[in-house]
């Protein structure tokens, strides 16, 4: 039996998540669907449900598939610290099925990402008053609350979180007791450690849901490997070649291409339009003009506007236009979630084992020893995709572990 399983709603998310904890063990696999998520032999098993652009009921389904056969098992559920995806509906699928409570805490604070007052700030900014939502069908909701509803849910305050773990025990207890599902605020990594410190006095274990920051929380208080996590080390041998994979729509994407151009045999942007049109026909293109080359990036072109209802279908354009490309076994870097597991797909990858952390990357192997990188597409400053480029390629004696 597993010590713990992670459920996320895309790729690069549940990778993310499962990183954190190699601070304590390497024996963790990520699947990419239920079926390939047994527990064997791993501590830790992370599954994406792939669910996060799904309608809110076959979301639900694929949570729950992903948690059958895991009875006794502790159950984190990885949200988007951008309230993007079906949170309440999975959370309730988890809070139906396992008759246990949920705990929330959406925080990321080394992202910039925190909640005060049950509403939650990118950079000091509330999110709903910025622009990262600009690519998603709705408006980006205001409290964390909303983005739970209908479900009943009461605000635990930072004076609670930080009065103590007793105290805030003894509160999430009370709302819990009350039916109502308790959301933390949150604004360091010692807060999300407060808040699962007093989960854990709670007579009954309850469901923790939070993004990778408070994942990461649970990493820090599992006892690690007997031998210690890195007795064995799993970072995989240097890459001679590297294929940068971009389909996410982050305003941050086109300035870290820009510093990578330099060091790449080509920087490619292909039309959306284009490419939905004749997936097939822009990868023979791609194939012919990237023929050879040691260091490529394939993205879209952002400067026309393009349906937010078309992501899905752009993604497995993107992967099936990719594809042959990526067939040499080159090493591969994946922004976006979405786009990550479409590419991984179309390739018939359906396990990784997490490797290292690089530039807000998680670098992994598949069963034939790949190397692929997947990171949040909003992830990054402007010299982080080339920096991630230059690690995969060389790989340096001492990587920085994931925090």
């Amino acid at each position: 039996m597993s010590d713990v399983a992670i459920v996320a709603d895309d790729l690069s998310g549940a990778c993310e998540a499962a990183a954190t904890f190699l601070l304590r063990t390497t024996r963790i696999s990520i699947a990419l669907d239920a079926v390939a998520g047994s527990a064997d032999g791993f501590r830790v098993v992370a599954v994406d449900t792939h669910s996060r652009g799904l309608a809110p009921a076959q979301a639900a389904g694929r949570v729950m598939a992903a948690i059958a056969g895991r009875a006794g098992v502790p159950v984190l559920k990885k949200v988007d610290s951008l309230l993007r995806g079906n949170i309440a509906a999975e959370v309730t699928a988890l809070r139906d099925l396992l008759r246990t409570a949920p705990v929330v805490a959406t925080a990321l604070p080394a992202a910039g990402r925190t909640v005060v007052g049950g509403v939650p700030h990118v950079g000091g900014t509330p999110l709903h008053a910025t622009a990262l939502w600009h690519a998603e069908p709705g408006a980006a909701p205001r409290t964390v609350a909303d983005a739970l509803a209908p479900m009943a849910t009461v605000t635990v305050p930072l004076a609670v979180v930080r009065g103590g773990a007793d105290g805030l025990a003894r509160a999430l207890g009370a709302a819990v007791a009350g039916s109502l599902v308790p959301v933390c605020d949150a604004e360091t990594d010692a807060d999300l450690d407060a808040i699962h410190a007093a989960v854990a006095l709670l007579p009954t274990p309850p469901v923790l849901v939070g993004s990778a920051g408070l994942v990461a929380a649970a990493a820090r208080a599992m006892p690690a490997d007997p031998a210690g996590p890195l007795a064995v080390d799993r970072r995989p041998p240097a890459a001679d070649a590297v294929l940068v994979v971009a389909g996410t729509c982050a305003p941050s994407l086109a300035g870290q291409l820009d510093v990578l151009a330099p060091e790449a045999d080509a920087v490619v942007r292909l039309d959306p339009h284009a490419l939905l049109t004749d997936p097939v026909g822009t990868g023979r293109e791609l194939t012919a003009r990237l023929a050879g080359a040691r260091c490529v990036a394939v993205s879209l072109d952002g400067s026309g506007d393009v349906d937010a209802g078309l992501s899905a279908r752009l993604a497995r354009a993107l992967a099936e236009a990719v594809a042959p490309t990526a067939g040499d076994g080159r090493a591969l870097i994946l922004t976006g979630g979405e786009t990550a597991r479409a590419v991984l797909d179309r390739l018939g990858v359906d396990r990784l084992r997490p490797a290292y952390g690089c530039e807000g990357a998680v670098v992994s192997t598949t069963g034939t020893g790949r190397v692929v990188a997947t990171r949040p597409g909003s992830f990054g400053g402007p010299a982080s995709l080339a920096g991630l480029v230059r690690t995969v390629l060389s790989h340096p004696k001492d990587p920085k572990e994931p925090a």
